[in-house]
This record gives structure tokens, sequence and C-alpha cells, in this order.
């Protein structure tokens, strides 16, 4: 699917996003009493962040098998990081719908990039992230009446998790 060798080129990326991954988790894990304005602002700047991820990933990425899937995931994630933004207090009561649908989709996507490209760098750290964001977004699903306070301890587990997992397959790209 892509060309892994020519996103070398872009590993920073994913290190950065990786980066940003913790600090939000941490935020969220740590002050999870916050307003509801920041939680949905954290939670905002996240999906847009990591939906320009994947609107670069799927421009940028070489060959253009799947990229549409990938370019889609990222439009979705840059127009959703927008509107929570636009409206964190009026919006937080679906934030926690949005985030899910979001983190199901992706994690679905990456579940199968994963499992069917037999060239990705790190394959069991793209399914088991894809399992997590899975995962999360159905906890998210399954008690829709959570708390904020829940809410930011699951947002901010796992973007811990993907945190984690970005910067490593950033510096596995960065080998490459």
């Amino acid at each position: 699917m892509f060309d892994y060798k020519e996103m070398k080129a872009y590993w920073w990326l994913f290190l950065v996003s990786g980066l940003f991954s913790l600090f939000v988790g941490a935020a969220l894990v740590f002050w999870p009493g916050k307003t509801l304005s920041v939680v949905g602002w954290l939670i905002g700047i996240w999906m847009l962040f990591f939906g320009v991820l994947r609107v670069v990933m799927a421009l940028f990425g070489g060959k253009a098998d799947g990229r549409w899937v990938i370019l889609i995931v990222g439009v979705v994630g840059v127009v959703l990081g927008i509107v929570v933004m636009r409206n964190p207090a009026e919006t937080i009561g679906i934030i926690a719908l949005v985030a899910a649908i979001f983190w199901i989709i992706s994690g679905i996507i990456d579940v199968f990039r994963g499992v069917t490209d037999g060239d990705m760098p790190s394959r069991g750290w793209v399914i088991f992230g894809g399992l997590a964001a899975i995962g999360a977004g159905a906890v998210l699903l399954l008690w829709p009446a959570a708390t904020v306070t829940v809410l930011a301890i699951v947002a901010g587990i796992f973007f811990f998790v993907v945190g984690v997992m970005q910067i490593t397959a950033g510096f596995e790209m960065k080998k490459g």
C-alpha cells in the first residue's frame, strides 16, 4: 500500500504527534476535573492535529493504494476537531460520541492496515493501537452518560498509548 521508505522523511511528524498526544494525555489524566471547555479544547486540538497527520500521510505517502481511506479519516478528524474547538462547552455532550466514532473508525482502519500490509514497520504496534482505539471508542459508546472525569481519564490513557506508539513509529521510520 504505502511506500514507507518515502515516508521516512516525515518521521518527525510522528514524533511531534506522539509528544503532543502524551501532553494531552497527561493533562486529561492529571487534571480531569477542569472545566468542560478545557477538556473539549484538548480533545478538539488532538483530533485536529491527528487529522492533519493523516492528511499528510495520505498526500505524501507514496503509492495511491488505500490513501483515500486515510485521507477521509484525516479530513473527518480535522472537521470534527474544528467543530469541537469552536464550541467546546456546548459540544461536551457530544464529544464522547464524536471521539468514540472517530476512535472506532480510525482503529478499524489501523487494524486493517496492520493486518494487510506486510511491509509496514511496527505492524504489531499499529494493530495494537487500532485495537486500543476501538476499545476506547467502545467504552465511550457503551457509557455515553459518563462524567467528564471518566471521559478525561479514559481519553488520557488512550492518548498515552497513542503517544508512545507514535513516538516509537517515528523513531523506527527514521531508522528505516
